[in-house]
């Protein structure tokens, strides 16, 4: 599971990565325990223009009462796309990137449960591929909301847990935000994203359990 990330970049650096420009720097305030649930920047594409706007992470279904109801929609598994129709058009219409300098994952073990930080080794801004949609409320109020993909560990990752959010490479930004449907040979080529090599794995204070703490401490290295 991946239900914690980070944000630390600046809207300067959000806008130079991904082409895309806004007067809002409350977007970007540094977040180092971001939770499912929470409003966060997104970079995605609405008739023919980039934007970037907060969304709900946690994708409401189209049937839901309460926009809360999304809640558990954080991430979605890409095998499991083809089984879901609404899914499945989320995929081809409503594509997004979500700004990241990098995610949490736990292992288990019988006794305690240990956190680690996953970013890039160059320690750069990067994008996690995701999908949206637009809810309405009760009162016709338009509520967008996003899901991380995820796909299998690399092995790299594996030895903490067997799940990864999909990095989207800078080179395929422009592919994954188009309008346009993506063939299967176009989706494996655009989640290919980032070499094992490019990433790092390192052990973080247990801290972050608490979702209450966010601080830049969160994510610093414990020494082995």
């Amino acid at each position: 599971m991946s239900d914690r990330f980070v944000l630390e970049a600046s809207k300067e650096e959000v806008e130079d990565l991904f082409s895309v420009s806004t007067a809002r720097d409350d977007f970007f305030k540094p977040d180092y325990n971001i939770t499912p649930g929470s409003l966060i920047p997104v970079v995605y594409q609405e008739d023919g223009e980039r934007k970037v706007y907060t969304f709900r992470w946690g994708l409401i279904p189209p049937d839901a009462e309460e926009e809360i109801e999304g809640n558990d929609n954080f991430v979605v598994p890409i095998e499991d796309l083809e089984d879901d129709e609404w899914l499945m058009e989320c995929v081809a219409r409503r594509r997004c990137l979500i700004p990241a300098n990098g995610f949490y994952k736990w292992k288990f073990s019988e006794k305690k449960s240990t956190p680690f930080y996953i970013r890039l080794l160059s320690n750069q801004l990067t994008a996690i591929a995701g999908i949206y949609s637009v809810w309405k409320s009760s009162a016709g109020r338009g509520v967008y909301s996003c899901a991380m993909l995820t796909t299998e560990a690399n092995t790299l990752i594996q030895p903490v847990d067997d799940r990864m959010p999909i990095f989207i490479h800078p080179d395929d930004h422009e592919q994954w935000l188009g309008e346009g449907k993506l063939s299967e040979s176009e989706l494996e080529e655009v989640f290919i994203g980032y070499a094992m090599t490019e990433l790092t794995v390192n052990r973080v204070s247990e801290d972050v359990n608490d979702p209450e703490n966010n601080s830049p401490e969160l994510i610093q290295p414990i020494p082995k």
